[in-house]
């Protein structure tokens, strides 16, 4: 069960949520999307420093005039176009059919962590349904699965990115960092998997009303 439900701040928590189920705004909506966009620009701002230092410290394969290199690069070439066009038309499907879930508009945003872990083991049955806020709980389902759907593109366009860095490289430390990576990829996806199943299974034996 959710916990703090009697105290104000809770109380205005779960009705944060409810709003935004409702497709409602709420007035920490700008905070929180603000939070989003620091996040995300220190993860680029990290990513871009950690290329810089690989690219300083890893030695360059750039240069290769064989065959093979070529060929490597024309395998690269056609990988990367591949994750831009699945990226970028899977982001626009995503967005135009509202698949695509932004963090500060998802019903749960609003909840504490506590509150959040709760809602998920809920929709995953480790715990009683919460009868005063199940309506709340049963729109995260129904945004969690939709979300699946939505970040499958991103994960297709990733994987192919790091293909494509696999292939044209001579460097082992590179590939096996890529090989990482793409696992990573692939247990990140049976993940959504489980988690779209367990979303669906909890709105087929409890649906929206």
């Amino acid at each position: 069960m959710t916990t703090a439900d009697n105290e104000p701040a809770g109380a205005e928590r779960w009705a944060a949520a409810a709003r935004l189920a409702a497709g409602q705004s709420d007035d920490s909506l700008l905070r929180r999307r603000t939070r989003v966009f620091v996040w995300a620009g220190a993860l680029v701002l990290i990513s871009w420093a950690v290329g810089v230092v690989m690219a300083l410290v890893l030695p360059s394969t750039i240069g290769s005039t064989d065959a093979g290199g070529d060929d490597a690069q024309l395998v690269q070439l056609v990988l990367l176009l591949l994750g831009l066009v699945v990226g970028i038309v899977g982001f626009v499907w995503a967005y135009r059919s509202g698949h695509h879930i932004t963090r500060w508009r998802s019903v749960s945003s609003p909840l504490s962590r506590a509150e959040q872990r709760s809602v998920r083991r809920q929709i995953a049955g480790r715990e009683p349904i919460d009868d005063e806020h199940a309506d709340i709980v049963a729109a995260v389902a129904v945004q969690n699965r939709r979300a699946t759907l939505g970040i499958l593109p991103i994960f297709g366009a990733a994987m192919l990115f790091a293909a494509s860095t696999a292939v044209s490289t001579d460097s082992l430390a590179i590939k096996l960092l890529e090989l990482v990576a793409s696992l990573a990829f692939v247990v990140g996806l049976v993940q959504l998997a489980f988690q779209y199943r367990r979303a669906g299974r909890f709105l087929s034996e409890r649906p929206l009303s």
